[in-house]
């Protein structure tokens, strides 16, 4: 990773996201890919989850960890884990799972938006942190422009859900369909194993994809506190494939655990940049 976890939790705090290059090995990156291909290859299109984009031009796998058994070698790459392990301050739990296949689509892939809805869309606390964060994963070069590439505004972290009037944003919207971001807004270029970070306030949208198919793993964390403490992820449910520790990480408890736990040491008191 060519960014200090220091450094790039600095320039969290200050901008609201960090572009991680080289954040995973080139051997994951392929072996995760060629899975998530042979897997959307073989069952299509239903396994878009239609509620969260309706987008035709996108495949979109969630709860992909007990979906995908190669998806939890992200959880071991020190150089992605430790960036939200620090910017959450220890208390990391991954909140969803999921891989992307954006294809050729000449309209905007995503408009601008926030996420999380309306009650988590406070402005940064620089005091306690983000409550969210997203890591987009690139298993494919989006460097070329119109590669259906994220776009962020630096800075909107801070921004209150009622900063700009709806004109604003029909006006940006309208404009992404022909590449043209608001001021100050940056358009994100990465090579496969390129990591963002960003927190759930952050706006960012998805321009058009002109040149090829796009893939992409997205993990969301959260707070360990968040998971409400009667209504653990019950062991069962998860795949025979993930590890102990991928299970703790993803919120699976036994059931002697006691719930309170969560709210006081972290659920992981292993620091990332040791691994």
């Amino acid at each position: 990773m060519t960014t200090s976890p220091d450094h790039a939790v600095a320039q969290f705090t200050d901008q609201g996201y960090v572009l991680l290059k080289q954040a995973v090995p080139d051997s994951i990156i392929s072996t995760l890919d060629a899975a998530v291909r042979k897997l959307t290859d073989d069952r299509g299109p239903d396994l878009t989850h239609s509620s969260f984009n309706t987008n035709p031009a996108l495949t979109h796998v969630r709860d992909a960890a007990n979906v995908i058994a190669e998806y939890q070698l992200l959880f071991e790459c020190a150089d992605l884990m430790s960036v939200p392990h620090r910017i959450l301050g220890g208390s990391l739990q991954v909140l969803g799972t999921e891989v992307l296949r954006r294809e050729v689509y000449q309209q905007a892939h995503e408009r601008w938006h926030r996420d999380s809805g309306p009650y988590l869309e406070r402005p940064y606390d620089e005091r306690n942190g983000p409550l969210h964060l997203k890591a987009q994963v690139f298993f494919t070069d989006t460097r070329q422009k119109e590669s259906g590439n994220l776009v962020l505004i630096p800075g909107s972290h801070r921004w209150p859900a009622n900063h700009r009037d709806d004109a604003y944003w029909t006006t940006a919207n309208n404009a992404l369909a022909h590449a043209v971001l608001p001021e100050g807004a940056v358009s994100i270029h990465a090579e496969p194993g390129d990591a963002v970070v960003f927190g759930n306030t952050m706006w960012h949208a998805v321009l058009p994809n002109r040149t090829q198919e796009r893939r992409s793993a997205i993990l969301r964390f959260g707070q360990a506190w968040l998971r409400p403490y009667d209504h653990l992820g019950d062991p069962a449910a998860a795949a025979d494939h993930l590890s102990p520790y991928s299970r703790q990480l993803l919120g699976y408890h036994p059931a002697e655990v006691n719930p309170v736990d969560l709210y006081k040491d972290p659920t992981s008191t292993e620091s990332w940049c040791a691994r």
